[in-house]
């Protein structure tokens, strides 16, 4: 008999109770493995119900073909292959916070572009004719720092991008994620911006846009159907804005808050763009990542995809189920030269310096005090 879906906080304690230590331990290891085990046996049953589904699935998954395979390959050999990275760094302060962004883009020529800039949230609001005044502002601007320096660093990464002399382009997350997605709380000023960007790479066509952690639990399980290699397209950007406009009751997304103004605008560049762009599903080993790319280069971006996850790596570009990673190499070097050359430790250590140099007694009177601590 199936227990009942846990939703009170009491069914939850009844199936995960309160226990003391020893105890705890005693059982750990049999109830991870036992819920790490239940999952993959329903993932397996899950391929086979798929299949039995939709007969026709098998004739919609695809390879890239030898020719294009050897084309990715001579690409990363001759041509320029850019792709991007950001990171974010914030320091918490009672005097605002300070937050350090920073975009680099690499090529497999060897070359790299830094760029960084730094947000400080007393700066982003008016200083106010008292002291009372002042602080109100702050507390306004610090609701939306972080959602503005998130959607910074990722219009950052692709306006830079697509800057850079290169054949391909390749951006690490969505084409347009979320941050940008909003409008930083500001729609009729930020939303066109990122549709001409959007614009400007399907102009180009010539870009991949691989999501490494996405949340939908389905796409991640449709993986199953999938030998590495192999990619089938779900579905297109329109549909994907569609649901972020709009709403998806069995995503569980609500509905966008926007006035209907831009909503009008938002829906009209859908239209114009949104089927532009494939959204596919992609394994170059176990794990299945979201490959965006124009839908007339799918092959091409998936042989690219291919390529540079693996063949870069020494790897049969054909799949690899050995592979722990599965990614593109040069979005993990974009990453990897972001976090040496931007720090956060370092610009964290620097702003804490400046704070005790200005007064010990402002400086702990700042200071986040989760820092104190012994």
């Amino acid at each position: 008999m199936e227990r009942p879906d846990a939703h009170s906080l009491a069914d939850i304690l009844s199936v995960a109770p309160w226990m003391d230590l020893e105890t705890y331990f005693d059982h750990l290891r049999d109830r991870v493995d036992a819920a790490v085990l239940a999952s993959h046996e329903r993932r397996e049953q899950l391929r086979a119900e798929i299949f039995a589904e939709n007969p026709d699935l098998r004739c919609q998954i695809r390879r890239p073909s030898p020719e294009k395979m050897e084309w990715a390959k001579n690409l990363l050999r001759t041509g320029i292959v850019a792709a991007s990275d950001g990171t974010v760094a914030a320091v918490p302060l009672l005097s605002g916070t300070k937050i350090q962004i920073g975009v680099v883009i690499v090529t497999n020529t060897g070359e790299s572009v830094g760029l960084v800039t730094r947000v400080f949230e007393h700066e982003l609001t008016t200083t106010g004719d008292t002291a009372r005044e002042f602080f109100d502002n702050l507390r306004k601007v610090h609701g939306t720092t972080t959602l503005a320096s998130q959607a910074l660093m990722l219009f950052g990464e692709r306006k830079i991008l697509l800057a850079q002399k290169a054949d391909w382009r390749m951006i690490h997350g969505e084409l347009i994620p979320f941050q940008l997605r909003t409008g930083v709380g500001h729609p009729k000023e930020n939303l066109p911006p990122v549709f001409e960007l959007v614009r400007n790479y399907v102009k180009d066509q010539r870009f991949i846009a691989v999501s490494e952690s996405p949340e939908d639990l389905d796409v991640l399980n449709a993986g199953i159907v999938l030998e590495p290699g192999e990619f089938i397209e779900l579905r297109t950007l329109a549909d994907d804005l569609t649901g972020f406009l709009d709403g998806d009751d069995n995503a569980g997304r609500i509905k966008s808050g926007f006035n209907n103004l831009d909503r009008a605008t938002f829906r009209a560049f859908i239209a114009e763009m949104g089927p532009e762009v494939a959204i596919l599903l992609m394994k170059a080993g176990h794990r299945p990542f979201l490959l965006e790319c124009h839908r007339d280069r799918v092959e091409e971006a998936a042989a690219l995809f291919l390529a540079d996850a693996l063949w870069t790596r020494g790897l049969p570009d054909s799949g690899a189920p050995a592979t722990t990673r599965g990614f593109p190499f040069h979005i993990d070097l974009a990453d990897n030269v972001a976090r040496t050359m931007f720090k956060g430790g370092e610009f964290r250590t620097f702003i804490e310096t400046r704070l005790m140099e200005l007064g010990v007694e402002r400086g702990l009177t700042d200071l986040d005090p989760r820092r104190t601590r012994g």
